[in-house]
């Protein structure tokens, strides 16, 4: 499902070329993939990262994929036509929403609803940040990047574009979840209005997907780079959406 507006997932990108390697596996559309993590680090580029602030990001393999959904899927809209998608680099994906506790060391404020009083914790540090908007996003991944110690690593962070999005989210999977077509099992992945008591969770709470990434399926919203707008039905290299617009996407789920 495409929606525009809430938190944010933030993908890193080294220095001017990237870090190298890859693989995916697909399966018959509508069944379970085959799903395979990323393939071991090559050229010097370590499969994990663990940064300054304790932001763990995992390294995707490029490829391509279908992006989109067929119009028979489980919860498939009418702005998500199917189209092939070529991701031409391996980048780095945070394992899960930026944390609060996260947010706070950089950004010095935690802006939040969901700490405190409200879940009746004195910690709320592992909690996904949220009330935050798009311009707020972007210029934490300019506030992080600026860190002397990503800078001494030639660290630079962004958004995900829409399409590395969902490349990540999928994981090699071609099905309507990274875990199969049905949502009977998604209470397992994630956090949605059928178990989340109408609050977010801290991260890390339900099952990765097969490249060990947290949560995109639910708990919260996350910010794509891109402005909203409809797919193109012809094959794309590394797309970043349309060059204006009046909303930015947000994907994922809550």
């Amino acid at each position: 499902m495409r929606i525009l507006l809430l938190v944010f997932a933030v993908a890193l990108t080294v220095g001017c070329g990237g870090p190298v390697v890859a693989q995916q596996v697909e399966a018959q559309p509508g069944s379970p993939a085959k799903q395979q993590p990323p393939a071991a680090a090559t050229g010097g580029q370590p499969k994990e990262v663990v940064n300054s602030i304790g932001l763990k990001l995992m390294l995707i393999p490029k490829g391509t994929f279908t992006m989109g959904s067929a119009i028979e899927e489980e919860g498939a809209d009418d702005d998500e036509e199917q189209h092939r998608v070529t991701i031409s680099k391996d980048y780095y994906l945070g394992v899960t929403e930026v944390t609060q506790g996260q947010y706070e060391k950089v950004m010095g404020i935690n802006p939040s609803h969901f700490q405190k009083r409200v879940i009746r914790k004195s910690d709320s540090s592992m909690y996904p940040v949220e009330r935050v908007l798009w311009e707020e996003a972007v210029e934490f991944c300019k506030a992080l990047s600026d860190l002397p110690e990503e800078k001494a690593t030639g660290r630079m962070y962004r958004l995900p574009t829409e399409a590395e999005w969902e490349y990540a989210c999928r994981a090699g999977s071609t099905s309507a979840y990274s875990f199969g077509r049905r949502s009977e099992s998604l209470s397992a992945y994630a956090w949605f209005v059928n178990n989340s008591n109408g609050q977010t969770h801290p991260v890390r709470e339900r099952k990765p997907n097969a490249w060990g990434l947290y949560d995109m399926h639910g708990n919260v919203w996350e910010w794509c780079s891109d402005w909203y707008g409809d797919y193109q039905s012809t094959p794309l290299t590394d797309p970043r959406g349309p060059d204006v617009g009046s909303f930015r996407v947000l994907r994922g789920g809550s």
